[in-house]
């Protein structure tokens, strides 16, 4: 079995809907600010954002998320909605590589974010997109569709195998 780690928002729980529907920011840079000094501390948010995807077949070893809140929100809306107790990495800067967090722990990693996939490989930790309306821009190239694990175990060793992950950082630099 693979050592699958997986990021949080918009991989398991919807975070675009509820953040949008509440607040209208002018950029990302004002998200940002929400998240840090706004929403950070706001309990109920966090724990009611909805379950958008489930594991199939397998447990993740690990969280690692970005996310701005308390990190005991984030295990409690993991626990209160059934997901495997398992260590959670929380990077608080939006621009930090969670590669260096989670290095060493996982096979490969699970994340929503074109951003995140790219510096998660150029670190050396294959990782995977998980496709949502919002990373359409990105392309095929190692997109999963679902969190079942013959999914991801396919597509993480057609990659390897066929050298993709060593054309990605060709193409995007190491």
């Amino acid at each position: 079995m693979l050592r699958i780690g997986s990021d949080i928002d918009q991989v398991l729980a919807d975070w675009y809907r509820p953040f949008f529907k509440r607040f209208t920011p002018k950029n990302d840079a004002h998200i940002t600010w929400i998240c840090g000094n706004v929403i950070n501390k706001d309990r109920d948010f966090w724990l009611n954002l909805p379950v958008i995807r489930r594991f199939v077949g397998f447990e993740p070893v690990l969280y690692c998320t970005k996310r701005s809140c308390l990190k005991v929100y984030t295990k409690e809306w993991l626990e209160m909605n059934n997901f495997p107790n398992k260590p959670v990495y929380q990077v608080f800067c939006q621009t930090s590589n969670k590669a260096s967090y989670i290095k060493g722990r996982v096979d490969v990693f699970l994340d929503d974010s074109p951003a995140n996939v790219i510096q998660m490989n150029k670190s050396g930790i294959p990782t995977l997109l998980v496709d949502t309306p919002y990373n359409q821009n990105f392309g095929p190239m190692l997109r999963i569709y679902s969190l079942d694990y013959n999914e991801i175990a396919e597509t993480y060793y057609l990659a390897k195998e066929s050298g993709i992950f060593d054309e990605f950082n060709l193409y995007y630099g190491t």
